[in-house]
């Protein structure tokens, strides 16, 4: 199961559902406003982090200058606090499973929750309507 946390219903929350769906994965959506995270969850989610809280981290909120948060000032229990206190410190979405996670919505990046094959599929079905619509353009030799 994938699971989307969400603190705005934007068009990556909406895209990435839609393209999660598509792909006939089972999607858990939250808002994490209504529902808060809790320290457990905010730790998962940073173990699941390639590059820690650059990865879960909106630099540009406003929340996140208020709040003065940079990596040199703040304990890993201040930031817990301050998620749970002000969501919209986070990127929006947040969307993992098991072991992986990727913020916002990426077509590529979304990639690592279906197999291989279905990958190759879909690299395969772009490259062939790639080749159809320039093929109106080529001119014969």
């Amino acid at each position: 199961m994938i699971c989307i946390y969400y603190h705005t219903n934007d068009p990556s929350k909406r895209k990435a559902v839609k393209w999660l769906t598509a792909h006939q994965l089972t999607v858990h959506e939250r808002n994490i406003e209504k529902q808060p995270l809790t320290k457990t969850e905010i730790l998962e989610l940073l173990s699941k982090s390639i590059n820690g809280t650059a990865d879960l981290i909106s630099t540009r909120s406003r929340d996140t200058k208020a709040l003065q948060l940079t990596s040199e000032t703040i304990t890993i229990n201040q930031l817990v606090k301050a998620i749970q206190k002000s969501p919209h410190v986070l990127k929006n979405p947040i969307i993992c499973d098991e072991s992986k996670l990727v913020t916002g919505f990426d077509q590529e990046k979304m990639g690592i929750f279906i197999s291989q094959q279905e990958r190759k599929d879909e690299l395969a079905d772009l490259l062939l309507k790639q080749d159809i619509q320039t093929s109106h353009f080529a001119f014969p030799i």
